[in-house]
C-alpha cells in the first residue's frame, strides 16, 4: 500500500467481526448438537446457554445484529464473515436449507426465542420457520413488481410526479452542496456533511416510490460534469440495489451515504491523470491508485460520516476475489457495499463518454460484469443488480 491507514480503526472493525464470528459459531454448535443429540440432553442446553451468552453480550452494545446470507457469503456488518474450522459454511448450509437468508436478533431477545429458534433450524421439517418478537427472519431478494415481464425491469418508473420533480430538483439544490464538498476536500477546507445526508434522504424516498434508477441518471447527466455526476449516478445504483435488496433504516441511509462519499480521495489527485487521453503509465497507474486510501483518511477526520463511508472509500477497488487495490495484508475482505458499489461503479464508467472512451452499450456493460461475476466481482450482487436495471 501506498500510504499507511489507520490500523486502529481496521483493528476494531476486525474485532467486532471477530465478536460476530463468535456468535455464529456458538450458534452453529447449538443447532449441530440439537441435531446430533436428543434435545433433552445437556450437552444441547449447554450449548444453548453459550450461544445466548455470547449473543446477549453482543446486543448489549448494540440495538440489533443482522446476519444476511448473500450467495455463499455470511453477511454482517455489511462484510462477509469468515472463520476457521468450517462453521461459517456449516452454518450456511443449515440456513439455505431452512430457506432462511436474513436474521435480525434483537435487544432483550429471551432465552427460550433462542432456543426456539436453533430447535427449528434444527429440524428436517419442511415448515417454514416464522419470526418471533425479538428474532426477525426473512429472505434476501430483489423486488420485482409484477409489471416487469411487460419491459419496466425491476421498478415501474413511474413515480408521482411530485416526488420525480423532487427529485430532478437535487441538481440544482442538495447535489449542489454535495458538488461543494467534494471541491472543499480539494481546497483542504472545512467540510459539512449535512448536504450528503440530505441526499441520501430524498433519494431513498425516490427509490420507495419505484423510481427507475437509470431514468434518474439520465436526467442528472443532462447537468454534470462527468467526475461529480459519476459519484452521484454510482449513489444512484448503490442505493437503487441496496434497497431492492431489503437494507433498510440506518443501514440504507450509511450505505447511501458511503456511495456518494466514495471517490472523494480523486480530489487528491491531479486532474490531468483523471481525464488523461489513452492509457496511463505505470506511475501515473500508481498516483491515481492512491485514491482509496487517501479518500478513506479525509473521511475519518469528518465528523458525522458512517464508518461504513471509510471503508468504502478504502474498498471500492478491491475485487471480490482478493486482487485489486489497495493491498491490504490478512485476507480482508471488502465490505458489502463496497462489493455494491465497485459494480455500480463500473457500470456507469462505461456507460460514459470520457476523454479516452466512447460510451458502451449496456449489453456489453452485462458481458463484463458476467465475465467478472465470482471474480472481480459477488455473483450474487451482479445478478441482482441486472435485475435492477433490466428493460
Amino acid at each position: 500500500m501506498h500510504d499507511r491507514i489507520d490500523q486502529e480503526s481496521l483493528k476494531q472493525d476486525q474485532d467486532l467481526h471477530d465478536s460476530i464470528n463468535r456468535v455464529i459459531a456458538q450458534v452453529n454448535t447449538a443447532v449441530t448438537n440439537t441435531g446430533v443429540y436428543s434435545f433433552s440432553h445437556p450437552q444441547v442446553a449447554q450449548s444453548i446457554d453459550r450461544a445466548f451468552e455470547v449473543l446477549t453480550g453482543m446486543l448489549k452494545e448494540r440495538p440489533e445484529l443482522t446476519v444476511m446470507l448473500i450467495g455463499d457469503d455470511l453477511v454482517a456488518e455489511n462484510r462477509p464473515l469468515s472463520g476457521e474450522g468450517g462453521y461459517i459454511s456449516t452454518f450456511v448450509r443449515i440456513l439455505r436449507k431452512r430457506a432462511v437468508e436474513r436474521i435480525t436478533f434483537l435487544t432483550g431477545m429471551p432465552r427460550q426465542e433462542l432456543e426456539d429458534l436453533i430447535r427449528e433450524l434444527a429440524s428436517s421439517g419442511g415448515k417454514a420457520i416464522r419470526s418471533s418478537a425479538f428474532i426477525k427472519l426473512g429472505k434476501v431478494e430483489l423486488r420485482v413488481r409484477q409489471d416487469a415481464a411487460a419491459g419496466h425491469g425491476g421498478f415501474s418508473g413511474e413515480a408521482s410526479p411530485e416526488v420525480m420533480d423532487e427529485l430532478l430538483a437535487l441538481t440544482t439544490a442538495e447535489l449542489d452542496q454535495l458538488k461543494e464538498i467534494y471541491f472543499n476536500a480539494k481546497r483542504h477546507k472545512q467540510i459539512n456533511v449535512q448536504g450528503v445526508d440530505e441526499v441520501v434522504k430524498q433519494f431513498i424516498r425516490g427509490f420507495r416510490q419505484e423510481v427507475n434508477p437509470l431514468r434518474m441518471l439520465a436526467s442528472l447527466k443532462a447537468s454534470h460534469e462527468y467526475t461529480f455526476t459519476h459519484v452521484v449516478n454510482v449513489g444512484i445504483l448503490t442505493m437503487s440495489q441496496a434497497e431492492a435488496m431489503g437494507f433498510t433504516g440506518m443501514q440504507l441511509h450509511h450505505i447511501g451515504m458511503a456511495s456518494l462519499l466514495h471517490d472523494i480521495g480523486k480530489m487528491f489527485v491531479p486532474e490531468e491523470l483523471l481525464s488523461k487521453p489513452g492509457m496511463l503509465t505505470q506511475k501515473e497507474r500508481e498516483i491515481v491508485e492512491t485514491h482509496t486510501v487517501k479518500g478513506a483518511r479525509f473521511l475519518m477526520g469528518l465528523e458525522g460520516v458512517p464508518k461504513l463511508a471509510v471503508l468504502s472509500a478504502l474498498e471500492h477497488h478491491l475485487k471480490f476475489d482478493g486482487t485489486g487495490y489497495p493491498s491490504i495484508k490478512g485476507g480482508w475482505i471488502p465490505n458489502i457495499a463496497s462489493q455494491i458499489i465497485s459494480i455500480a461503479d463500473v457500470f456507469d464508467a462505461m456507460r460514459s463518454r470520457r476523454s479516452y472512451q466512447e460510451p458502451h452499450p449496456v449489453e456489453k456493460i452485462e458481458g463484463v460484469l458476467r465475465k467478472g461475476s465470482g471474480k472481480a466481482f459477488n455473483p450474487k450482487l451482479v445478478d441482482h443488480f441486472l435485475r435492477l436495471i433490466k428493460k
